[in-house]
């Protein structure tokens, strides 16, 4: 299956979590305009595979030539597009160290099995950040 190009990187992740669009506000400043952000209850993802009505499992980052990246390597690799230097540093380390990177994978997934109850915990709501 071909994926569409972009013009930018584009940032799926779940609107009706707290704990998600509370990160990606952060993102949507530091990116400058670098990156784009959707929720994927507003559809945009759907030519990438990513139904509205279906639960994704972690935030997905694709890339300008349709690559999909998830989870933490999402996560660095969208850091590191927003010109974060500590982004950038991981992303590299996440790319080259084996050992980061199953560390990461593992921490982001300990993290999205306990996203619902962060959200709760901080009092996050779901609003979605402006784009």
């Amino acid at each position: 299956m071909s994926m569409p190009p972009r013009p930018l990187p584009l940032v799926i992740y779940d609107g009706e979590c707290g704990f998600c669009t509370a990160s990606m506000r952060r993102w949507i400043i530091a990116g400058n305009g670098r990156l784009e952000f959707s929720a994927v209850q507003d559809g945009e993802g759907e030519a990438y595979g990513f139904p509205p009505d279906r639960p994704m499992g972690a935030v997905h980052l694709i890339e300008v030539d349709g690559r999909i990246r998830r989870g933490a390597e999402a996560v660095f690799r969208m850091m590191a597009l927003c010109g974060s230097l500590a982004g950038n540093v991981a992303w590299r380390m996440y790319q080259r160290v084996a050992l980061f990177r199953i560390l990461s994978d593992w921490g982001y997934r300990r993290v999205a099995e306990r996203r619902a109850a962060l959200s709760k915990m901080i009092c996050l709501r779901p609003n979605r950040p402006e784009k």
